[in-house]
């Protein structure tokens, strides 16, 4: 296992050669294929390409299937539409006016309803103001001006692509990191019911004292989400260990103090984040050097991790537990003025105590947009 050392934790578009014919419509003898980073073996990209002129589809076809698009087409709003409802599109493609009172970003609507949605780019070579805003309400991606150059199309096409892809990636990551953030700690806390809510009420007292404290953004939200992991380590714990009733022996307390260190292992996939998981590992050091996992004393371990073994504490002290009933806030105040400098940094300690006895709990006050 490889642990932390104590002092760490402190759309451009794609170039797309010129087609070598300058007429258009036409067939283009050279055309650039995709981006090198869009993801390489799921087959051609699918495009459904529509509008009521024979020779302007003729034409878009030969360019877009030339630069290895697989393309469907569709000669008016009502195809298009039956056709979008039953086939699966990387792409549409679409005509403003299509016939005398249909628009092509009508389509838009539909394309915003699949799951993934279905990006839309609209051709026109009347274009108006009226007409673009009324395409970019409906959700258009992109609108290109005819006539249209092959080579810009075509850039605007594998953009328009590569941006949807991006975007459907990140939504992902997303959903991925919502789970990690609320499933988990939900899990330690259903492993030992007596500390339910204790990782959501730390993070909110993080915050604050971060914020107090001057800590950048960036650091808070990476501390806002060490908080809400830090007991991430007990997954590892024995059940009948954590929720004993009674007094733990030596020999189960040496079991609990391994939390700490499992958690950082846990957390190891988190690449890009090695303050969250040094801080999780450092969240029972004291001041003094009298803590674990590994000793370490003063400013060994970051302002942020100092931050998060106070909050930490306060929680623990300020709700009640099966052994234990809630502490006053004098009886707080007193705890860290006497272990200002022995448990807890001196000056953070201070800050804290007189913070409580000004404003009592209200001190640890959170922002209502705590995002991670």
């Amino acid at each position: 296992m490889t642990l932390p050392d104590a002092t760490l934790a402190t759309g451009n578009r794609p170039a797309v050669p010129r087609a070598t014919s300058p007429d258009w419509p036409g067939t283009p003898r050279a055309i650039g294929g995709p981006p090198t980073n869009l993801r390489p073996g799921r087959g051609p990209q699918r495009v459904l390409l529509v509008d009521d002129e024979q020779d302007v589809l003729l034409g878009l076809r030969v360019i877009l299937e030339t630069a290895g698009f697989h393309v469907s087409c569709a000669t008016n709003l009502r195809l298009a539409m039956a056709t979008l409802q039953s086939e699966t599109f990387h792409l549409v493609l679409t005509d403003l006016y299509l016939g005398d009172t249909d628009l092509g970003y009508q389509i838009a609507e539909v394309a915003r309803t699949h799951k993934p949605c279905t990006p839309v780019i609209v051709l026109t070579g009347r274009p108006s103001f009226d007409g673009a805003q009324e395409a970019l309400r409906s959700h258009v991606a992109d609108i290109v001006v005819k006539p249209v150059e092959a080579g810009a199309l075509l850039a605007t096409c594998w953009r328009v692509i590569q941006e949807t892809e991006l975007a459907r990636r990140n939504q992902e990551l997303e959903t991925a990191n919502r789970v990690l953030i609320s499933v988990l700690p939900r899990t330690i806390e259903m492993k030992d019911p007596t500390t339910s809510g204790h990782a959501a009420r730390v993070v909110g007292y993080t915050d604050s004292l971060a914020r107090r404290c001057g800590v950048s953004d960036e650091d808070r939200v990476s501390l806002r989400l060490a908080a809400l992991l830090h007991d991430i380590g007990k997954i590892g714990i024995p059940d009948h260990i954590l929720t004993k009733p009674g007094p733990l022996t030596k020999e189960e307390v040496d079991v609990v103090k391994l939390h700490p260190a499992m958690g950082y292992e846990v957390l190891a996939p988190l690449e890009d984040h090695d303050n969250v998981r040094t801080w999780v590992y450092q969240h029972h050091e004291r001041w003094d050097g009298l803590g674990y996992p590994r000793g370490l004393a003063g400013e060994d371990v970051a302002l942020p991790g100092r931050i998060l073994v106070l909050a930490e504490v306060y929680d623990a002290l300020a709700e009640e537990r099966s052994y234990k009933p809630a502490w006053p806030t004098s009886k707080i105040v007193d705890l860290f003025r006497e272990q200002a400098g022995r448990h807890f940094d001196p000056d953070l300690a201070k800050m804290v105590a007189d913070g409580l006895e000004k404003m009592g709990s209200r001190y640890f006050a959170a922002a209502n947009d705590l995002l991670f």
